[in-house]
């Protein structure tokens, strides 16, 4: 048995199918007009990603995630002439994973340290590595590595900071320097050598 729809039931049923057709007309052009990309910093993407409880205080030396960018895959800004290839002794060893080398200073009353500038552009937060010296003859020679970071002013000029030092690192006794990149505008890797052989 069929039963007839009153005005009323008619009336409700238009209203309906009407803001139906009127909210999914909204929704397919709120998808499909054009939205700037958001750019937000890639640690962000990741913690949000993997991470589904509230947000935290995590302390500067620490990354929130697990994200890396090494030195080697960057181009040097300044002074790549004074860096040279991995020695073939040390090639495929455990701990030269991305290495960067540069040619220890030759002593001489002008040439004390050799340095290598790369740009980070406020891009990152830290910087560590594992300063591996390399002597050919001088086995127990100590080198002496710098992290110095340019931080852009109001006016555009950089300020030189050093935000980490790391003091007589040997062939048999490698040492870690970290140093706090935040804000940025490039890092300067200074080597000094006892001797001016290595690397």
């Amino acid at each position: 048995m069929l039963k007839k729809m009153s005005k009323a039931e008619k009336i409700g049923i238009w209203i309906g199918v009407t803001t139906l057709v009127v909210s999914s007309s909204i929704a397919l052009v709120a998808w499909q007009w054009p939205q700037p990309v958001r750019q937000e910093p890639l640690w962000e993407k990741e913690a949000a990603a993997t991470t589904s409880e509230a947000p935290r205080t995590v302390p500067a030396t620490v990354p929130a995630t697990q994200n890396k960018t090494y030195l080697a895959d960057l181009f040097p800004h300044s002074g790549g002439a004074n860096m040279t290839s991995l020695p073939r002794a040390l090639t495929g060893k455990d701990g030269y994973d991305h290495p960067i080398v540069v040619r220890c200073p030759t002593n001489q009353s002008d040439d004390k340290t050799r340095s290598v500038t790369y740009l980070l552009r406020g891009r990152y937060l830290d910087f560590s590595a594992t300063v591996r010296p390399y002597y050919s003859a001088e086995r127990d020679a100590r080198t002496y590595v710098h992290a110095v970071t340019g931080v852009k002013e109001r006016d555009g000029t950089l300020t030189q900071q050093t935000r980490g030092t790391q003091f007589a690192a040997t062939m048999a006794a490698p040492a870690t320097l970290a140093a706090t990149v935040d804000g940025a505008e490039e890092l300067t890797i200074q080597v000094q050598c006892e001797s001016p052989e290595g690397s």
